[in-house]
C-alpha cells in the first residue's frame, strides 16, 4: 500500500501525521492500521495505532479509537496475521 498520510488531532489540539499501513475488514468493521510519521533524525516508533471507521455509511464518517479491549485485540491480531501473510508472499 502506498504511504497514505492521515492527519489526526490529539487531546491538546496538536496535529500528528500518520502513515496508513493497512486498511482491512473484520466482523463488519473497517479498521486502519497506522504508524506515526517522524522527521528525519528522530527515532522511529514501531507502535501501530489501530482505529476503526465510525458510521461508514454516512458522508461524515470518521476514524475513532477502539474503546473495547477485546475488539482492539482482535483487530490487532488480524493486522498481525495479514502482515505475516504479506511478508510470506514476498
Amino acid at each position: 500500500m502506498e504511504d497514505n498520510i492521515i492527519i489526526l488531532e490529539d487531546d491538546n489540539g496538536n496535529q500528528i501525521e500518520f502513515a496508513v499501513i493497512d486498511v482491512y475488514e473484520l466482523n463488519g468493521n473497517t479498521y486502519f492500521a497506522m504508524v506515526e510519521v517522524v522527521e528525519a533524525g528522530q527515532d522511529e516508533s514501531d507502535e501501530v495505532l489501530i482505529m476503526k471507521v465510525d458510521r461508514p455509511e454516512a458522508e461524515d464518517a470518521e476514524l475513532v479509537v477502539v474503546d473495547d479491549d477485546d475488539e482492539l485485540q482482535a483487530a490487532f491480531d488480524e493486522f498481525l496475521r495479514r502482515d505475516e501473510e504479506e511478508y510470506k508472499d514476498e
